[in-house]
């Protein structure tokens, strides 16, 4: 008879010996991918849900990420693993689990050595993963590139901070750092250059690869980003006061609220299911939505801390001292980011009311301008005056309304990070708006915006990704919508692969040349039907936001750090 490790080995030989499955060796075990369709006569393999950190549970709790201490045996990557625990969308249950740090790598070639793409999931930094029902990699892994998504600890879990050394904030992003250590130390055995490594992702996803930008703790770890519909410094990306929501946890549990140590201890066992109660669903957010910070995101760490931090300065301090990592950059928005606005006042019939009542929501937090002053007064009226002509607020300004939101929570910051950016990079900083309105602009249509002109936030995903969950009507060729989709994938692969999104003369780009911003001359791309190189968008929306920051501000935040 022939002894159990022989037939093992047998096992094992055979396994490895179909090509269809292939078995990769990482420092952490043996992975058994499977391979994936993206179309007709198109396959890449697959590995999913390999582990990069221990699970963040009982002690491991708040704490900085420990890497996975590996597995015996070939682990089967043909299927995803637990996302991180998120507000379930229907009733107050929760969805995943906290033993969630995995990744998925695709690529259709596991010889060589191509540039990778790191995607970040958006999601409020309260929701989501980065699993390929909604990020599949159909599209962008047949340019001759790497694609890795990653998962990360999310809402309270993620990002819950006493402002000192008892819990410090940031494990969310401490996880994505892990995650990039991962992919240097293992991804060449993928087919994957660890010396070519672009991050990228969109909305909080964004905000995440700009704070990784902005962080020490990721230096060298990547070598490109983009930032897709957000950055650290959007109104709703970055905590001033963790100690306030400290006290709100502890409030709420009826924790001590004079003994972090203690807060800490108690809150590390209680059950994840308790915390769904913390979590803010979009309507729980208190009236100006989305113009202050989300409850739990990324905040400045103590500076003393005994444990390596991952921040502890703020975005705009960093970004107005030219302190981060210096790296070839995308940074751009959506035109109508905000459209969703609209649906809001069918959910919550006191907006207009509120707005009305408190002229001083419409002032950004972060001017730190007191309420009630002449320069809240003259900030509120200038906006007013040149939004709607200060009608009074209701359906008839809908439109004019969802262009205020748009550049409140969205064009404005981005448009201010791209210029620190840009003054302080010594890598080429790249600029654009994706405005095409098409037949794949989903996010708008499961809205049912589709009257409402523009790209809404989120519409520029399924352009890049195969978003499986979500309905897609059969597009046929000539369809306006593929030559965009095609477009947006070369561009930002010919970004990874040559840190310039057009590098040369392609009839694909229209032959397009997307010039840096240099000087300060704020050269942008216009993604429509047609690929336009132009300036300065939007100039007289941001020049209104400008001329008021100048004429009034009193300082970059409102909050001081303590």
């Amino acid at each position: 008879m022939l002894k159990l490790a022989t037939i093992l080995a047998l096992a094992v030989a055979a396994t490895q010996a179909d090509p269809a499955r292939p078995i990769i060796t990482t420092r952490g075990g043996d992975i058994q991918g499977v391979t994936s369709s993206c179309g007709l006569f198109c396959s890449y393999f697959s590995f999913m849900g390999i582990p990069y950190g221990e699970p963040p549970v009982g002690e491991l709790r708040f704490r900085n990420t420990v890497p996975h201490r590996g597995w015996t045996g070939i682990k089967d990557g043909s299927e995803h693993r637990n996302s991180c625990p998120s507000g379930a969308l229907v009733g107050d249950s929760y969805e995943g689990d906290e033993d969630c740090l995995f990744l998925n790598v695709y690529t259709q070639n596991i010889i060589g050595s191509r540039p990778v793409m790191v995607w970040i999931h958006g999601g409020s930094f309260s929701g989501g993963s980065g699993d390929s029902w909604i990020y599949g990699p159909d599209h962008l892994v047949q340019e001759n590139v790497v694609i890795v998504t990653i998962n990360y600890r999310l809402g309270l879990l993620g990002f819950f901070s006493t402002g000192d050394e008892h819990a410090q904030g940031n494990w969310g992003m401490k996880d994505c750092v892990e995650a990039l250590r991962w992919v240097r130390d293992n991804i060449a055995a993928f087919g994957g250059d660890p010396n070519n490594v672009i991050i990228f992702g969109e909305s909080a996803g964004a905000a995440a690869v700009h704070y990784l930008v902005l962080s020490p703790m990721a230096t060298g770890l990547f070598h490109k980003a983009v930032a897709q519909s957000g950055t650290a410094l959007s109104p709703w990306a970055f905590q001033y006061n963790p100690q306030e929501m400290s006290r709100h946890v502890a409030n709420t549990f009826g924790y001590p609220t004079n003994d972090n140590a203690e807060l800490v201890r108690l809150i590390r066992y209680t059950p994840k299911g308790e915390f769904v109660r913390l979590q803010q669903g979009w309507t729980d957010i208190p009236i100006p939505r989305g113009f202050k910070p989300f409850e739990f995101v990324p905040t400045a760490e103590p500076a003393n801390s005994p444990e390596p931090t991952f921040l502890t300065q703020r975005p705009i301090d960093l970004l107005n001292a030219g302190n981060f990592n210096k790296v070839p950059m995308i940074i751009g928005y959506n035109n109508a980011e905000s459209l969703f606005m609209i649906h809001e006042h069918q959910i919550d019939s006191t907006v207009w009311n509120e707005f009305t009542r408190n002229p001083q929501f419409f002032v950004p937090h972060y001017w730190r301008i007191a309420p009630g002053t002449p320069g809240s007064n003259a900030v509120s009226q200038g906006f007013r005056n040149f939004y709607w002509q200060d009608r009074p607020l209701g359906p008839d300004i809908m439109l004019e309304w969802t262009k205020f939101h748009t550049d409140q929570q969205f064009i404005y910051p981005i448009d201010k990070t791209v210029r620190l950016t840009a003054q302080h990079n010594t890598a080429p900083t790249y600029y654009y708006q994706f405005s095409f309105d098409g037949d794949l602009n989903l996010v708008k249509r499961i809205l049912l915006l589709g009257e409402w002109p523009g790209a809404i936030h989120a519409d520029e995903l399924p352009y890049m990704w195969s978003m499986t969950s979500l309905p897609i009507t059969p597009i046929l060729p000539g369809n306006p919508a593929l030559a965009v989709r095609n477009r947006m994938v070369r561009m930002w692969t010919n970004f990874a692969i040559h840190g310039n999104p057009t590098p040369n003369s392609d009839n694909e780009l229209q032959n397009v040349n997307w010039a840096p911003i240099q000087n300060q001359n704020m050269a942008y791309l216009e993604i429509n039907e047609s690929l336009i190189a132009s300036s300065s968008p939007n100039q007289a929306r941001l020049n209104t936001w400008y001329d008021l920051e100048r004429s009034y501000a009193n300082g970059p935040f409102e909050y001081p750090m303590t």
